[in-house]
């Protein structure tokens, strides 16, 4: 074999074994990136939401007065804006909230009158989306799970209000944070369902239902947990039109 073969198959066999190797030189490429903490993943989830504006939202909040308290509609999270069906026990009304001004009537009347906006949870409910700063021990559980219908992912943890409350870059969210650690306590358990990779491609990644259960001061889940609440989320930027009623 002459030398001239010789140097060709051997430049073809370096070729080859840089090709199976990924090249280990200097110039070969960088080690994937690992994958984002399982924190991090709900954090941005929430952060896109909020982004988002808006939302057609569910929330369930148990342990009150009447019992279950279920209600359902369009939210804008800032400016408030929400136009809500409400289930009240047996008994249904609706509800709308435009800034600090809010309006009820019961069941089919036609008549609507005043609420203190104050003795609504919507402050609460979107204080949820502000909550990153405060995750503790959060972590992805094994399997998939249903959500309305989309492939999801759970995710556990606990929440400090108090250090989401710290690190609110806006003042106007405190009051939100405050509002959700009088209805949940101040370092709730929380739950997160996120949109699974095999969800339709709208829905990969998007936080779906967020749960959070009171505990008592020593982290235990408080058993009954009244004020627990779980709050659906769909349509993230769905356009808000909220009129005061005449």
């Amino acid at each position: 074999m002459s030398r001239a073969v010789r140097t060709v198959l051997a430049a073809v066999l370096a070729l080859v074994l840089a090709g199976c190797t990924g090249g280990a030189g200097p110039s070969g490429g960088a080690a994937p990136n690992p994958p984002p903490a399982p924190r991090d993943v709900v954090a941005g989830a929430g952060q896109a939401l909020a982004d988002a504006g808006s939302a057609r939202v569910t929330v369930a909040l148990d342990g009150g007065p009447t019992g279950r308290v279920q209600a359902s509609g369009p939210v804008r999270f800032a400016p408030i804006a929400a136009d809500l069906s409400v289930a009240l026990g047996t008994r249904g009304a609706q509800v709308r909230v435009l800034g600090d001004d809010a309006w009820f009537r019961l069941g089919g009347a036609e008549r609507w009158q005043r609420l203190s906006a104050g003795m609504l949870p919507l402050g609460a409910v979107t204080g949820v989306l502000h909550t990153a700063p405060g995750l503790r021990d959060v972590a992805e559980q094994p399997g998939r799970e249903d959500v309305e219908g989309v492939p999801a992912v759970r995710y556990t943890g606990t929440v400090d209000l108090a250090a989401a409350r710290d690190a609110a870059p806006d003042p106007a969210i405190a009051p939100r944070l405050d509002e959700l650690a009088g209805l949940v306590s101040p370092a709730p358990r929380v739950t997160a369902w996120l949109g699974a990779p095999d969800a339709p491609p709208a829905d990969r990644g998007r936080l779906l239902r967020l749960s959070l259960e009171p505990t008592t001061p020593g982290g235990e889940q408080a058993t009954p947990a009244p004020g627990a609440v779980t709050i659906g989320f769909a349509d993230p930027g769905v356009p808000v039109e909220v009129t005061p009623p005449e």
